[in-house]
Order: structure tokens, then C-alpha cells, then sequence
């Protein structure tokens, strides 16, 4: 696949029909098959992506806490593609490449830190009981705490019987662990996991979450994609 970029001249072109008539898609002079470079941003970080579509903007939808959208727009850059290319892309859909995105993942990473919920027990009235968890320290806590704890995955196309196969990778504590086999990720490529224990409610004060943490983290100390650098 070569990388291409569009001349000034023939963009300014484009960009007038498609601000005079509003519409989403931009005609395009490129006649070669072809996928078109896009950067998209928001408070999350920035990914670069290539995708088979003319739109000059692409949304890419995920959930984390309430909706979000990852907003991207399209660049003078593109590669040059095959039939059997134009497929794989077709496949990979809003999946980005994590080395070319790393920066984002790093990130990505950093954010989701093990945390500590709390349980709380109540009566309706009438003899049932409810539970309810919280993430600080709730009036009728009944002794019961959870270790909440991130781990991501990633994802590989295939081609099997003539079409791309996407794959998972397992979920695993850091990314640099499945990122060569699996190199592509979409935005909300993590999941949370948790263990329960049961603690003296009078030495609530004193609980860390290192001293009943038994999961593995990211090595956060060492920010390099290739683990073997420092």
C-alpha cells in the first residue's frame, strides 16, 4: 500500500460544493482504490486511523460512564489499496492500529486504576433486603468490600474461506502483552473485573487497597511500547 497525498489545490476544489450543499460525503478525484487518513480527537486523546469511507467527518460511539463520541477528520493523506485490502478494511470497520495510537493506549491504561466499592445493606420494611455498592464509606456498610480492576484486549483479522475474521485476543493486565499478536483495539478495548473481601468494619480507616490487591497492573514506570526499552 503507498501513501498519497492530495494536492491543495484539488481539496479547495472539493470544499466548495460540499459547504455550499451542507452534505456529509466530498466528491473525490482519486482514482485508484484507496482508504483515507483520519485524526480524530476528544478529552480522551487523539487516534489516527484509516478508513474506507469519502465522509469528511467519521464519529466513532463508546460508552464510558455516559455517551461519547470520538470525532475524526479526514486528512490530505491515503494509501492506495488492493481488492483484497479494500476487504481487510471493510473488516476492521472503527478498529485502530495500537502502534501507530500508543500514546492513546498508554493513556488509555493510565486512567483505569484499581478502586475499592464498598457494600451497604438496607431494609425495605417489609423483610427484604438490598445491597448497594459504593466508592466511599456508606452508613449501614456491612463489611463486605470489592477490588474493582481494569484489563484490555485487542483484536487480529484473519482470512479464512475467503473473508476476514475478526478475532479477540484474551483480556490481559497490560496491552504490551497482546499487542503483537493482536494489534488492532477499539476505543472501549477494556473491561472491569473484581474480588471480594470481608473486613473488620471497626478498622475501616486503615484498609489500602495494595494490602488486599491481588491483581497485576500495567507497568506504568516504563511508558515504551517495547517493554526491553527504558
Amino acid at each position: 500500500m503507498k501513501v498519497r497525498k492530495i494536492y491543495k489545490q484539488v481539496l479547495a476544489l472539493i470544499a466548495i460544493p460540499f459547504i455550499l450543499t451542507g452534505c456529509k460525503k466530498a466528491d473525490c478525484s482519486i482514482e485508484e482504490r484507496h482508504v483515507h487518513k483520519y485524526i480524530g480527537s476528544n478529552k480522551r486523546g487523539t487516534i489516527t486511523n484509516y478508513f474506507d469511507s469519502e465522509d469528511e467527518k467519521y464519529e466513532d460511539y463508546y460508552q464510558d460512564g455516559h455517551n461519547q463520541y470520538f470525532i475524526y477528520q479526514r486528512q490530505d493523506d491515503y494509501l492506495e489499496i488492493t481488492k483484497e485490502d479494500e476487504e481487510f478494511y471493510k473488516a476492521k470497520g472503527k478498529m485502530f492500529k495500537g502502534e501507530d495510537n500508543w500514546d492513546f493506549l498508554l493513556s488509555l491504561m493510565s486512567g483505569k486504576k484499581d478502586h475499592i466499592e464498598y457494600c451497604s445493606e438496607s431494609d425495605d420494611g417489609f423483610g427484604n433486603a438490598s445491597s448497594s455498592w459504593f466508592t466511599s464509606k456508606p452508613s449501614g456498610f456491612n463489611g463486605r468490600i470489592r477490588i474493582y480492576h481494569y484489563r484490555f484486549c485487542g483484536h487480529r483479522l484473519v482470512y479464512k474461506d475467503g473473508k476476514y475474521i475478526n478475532e479477540r485476543s484474551p483480556f490481559v493486565d497490560d496491552i504490551r502483552e497482546i499487542i503483537d499478536e493482536y494489534p488492532y483495539f477499539e476505543i472501549d478495548c477494556y473491561k472491569q473485573v473484581y474480588k471480594e473481601y470481608r473486613v473488620d468494619r471497626n478498622k475501616l480507616s486503615s484498609i489500602k487497597i495494595e494490602d488486599y490487591d491481588e491483581f497485576h497492573g500495567p507497568d506504568l514506570d516504563n511508558p515504551n511500547l517495547n517493554t526491553n526499552k527504558k
